[in-house]
């Protein structure tokens, strides 16, 4: 009797030995394949079979040892995707773009950047980032030719990753932004277009995103999401895209300031304030900061947006002269010029024509037209 049970104790250890080695089998496989999974079947089946041939267990015990082996397999499997970066065994879902996969597993996903390349794989644990491969990878849509096909094709764009650019028509904070077909306009500053309100792309960021502090309405951007659901309400479409990253660059810092001046002036023209200052425009009728992407703004527009500080209207400057009795100083630019009045007096900033001087007092005799 003893002998017998030393054989059948072995047996059992040899069911389990091949149930774990299966499962092994079913990790080390780098390639994306159902293979993985029914082989991580096979061993829960064998394991289990062995547990209750040595246990002499029920039938009825079967479905909460399954349920056991299911999660200890699945957890085994998250710590190897995490700790090793390979394809989860019990991915959910699996999304592909032009190059590209993403595995969805329970509480992380994979990114496959390249669909040939099983070594460099990127995990999202928690689903934290947006997405993480090389947008460049994708092809870039014009945002008038997505929403004009969207609704049409939308079975091809849905769970899939796209890349959109278009112009800003909606922004709410740093995590969501919105656009909508637009027809260019004669007006060119500040970016300005006419919006059509029947279809809108509804950009959604997982978290907030600071460099859409560089961005207002009106102003271009690229973005990459995911395409999740489309919304119908009396005639109108709304489309959701999630996971988005930003992938254009807004370049703030580069950036080129002119005036055009008017010869014959009456009052000074308050434009901005702020606690520090009250900027006056004084014979100039325009005044443009023009940026090397080509977008061009008003210069009340660019400050009141944060696109320049009121520093950067006078900094390299030509040339500068201090008043003879105070803290007022004229700066000397290429197309206009500045005096900064003493801080101590006034807050005050006008900016004028190549004839305005420092001896003129401005700092004592601004007004305002509203």
């Amino acid at each position: 009797m003893k002998k017998q049970n030393k054989k059948n104790n072995q047996l059992n250890i040899l069911i389990a030995i091949l149930g774990i080695l299966i499962f092994l089998l079913a990790l080390i496989i780098k390639e994306s394949t159902i293979l993985k999974l029914y082989l991580t079947l096979i061993s829960i089946t064998i394991i289990i079979i062995g547990h209750i041939f040595k246990r002499k267990e029920k039938i009825k015990y079967i479905p909460f040892l399954l349920v056991i082996y299911l999660l200890l397999t699945m957890t085994i499997d998250s710590i190897t995707v995490i700790l090793f970066s390979k394809i989860p065994i019990y991915s959910y879902n699996i999304i592909s773009s032009e190059n590209a996969r993403v595995y969805n597993a329970i509480g992380l996903r994979v990114w496959q950047c390249n669909k040939n390349n099983y070594n460099d794989l990127k995990v999202d644990l928690f689903y934290n980032n947006g997405y993480m491969c090389n947008a460049n990878d994708i092809d870039n849509i014009d945002s008038n030719s997505f929403l004009n096909s969207v609704v049409e094709n939308y079975n091809e764009y849905k769970n899939k990753y796209v890349k959109v650019t278009g112009k800003i028509n909606k922004k709410n904070g740093q995590n969501y932004i919105e656009m909508q077909p637009y027809e260019a306009s004669s007006i060119t500053v500040n970016g300005y277009v006419t919006f059509a309100d029947n279809i809108t792309l509804k950009i959604v960021f997982k978290e907030n995103t600071d460099e859409l502090d560089y961005y207002d309405i009106y102003d271009e951007i690229t973005v990459v999401g995911i395409i999740k659901n489309i919304e119908i309400n009396e005639n109108r479409h709304a489309v959701y895209m999630y996971d988005t990253k930003i992938v254009s660059n807004k370049n703030i810092n580069e950036f080129s300031i002119s005036a055009t001046t008017e010869e014959i002036c009456d009052e000074n023209i308050l434009i901005h304030t702020n606690d520090k200052n009250n900027l006056y425009l004084s014979c100039i009728s325009e005044m443009i900061v023009s940026y090397l992407d080509g977008s061009k703004y008003e210069i009340a527009t660019a400050l009141s947006a944060n696109k320049i500080q009121v520093s950067d209207l006078y900094k390299n400057s030509l040339s500068l002269k201090k008043s003879d009795t105070d803290e007022t100083i004229l700066y000397e630019m290429e197309t206009y010029n500045v005096i900064v009045c003493d801080s101590k007096k006034s807050k005050d900033i006008i900016i004028g024509n190549k004839q305005l001087d420092i001896t003129e007092n401005v700092c004592d005799n601004s007004s305002v037209i509203e």
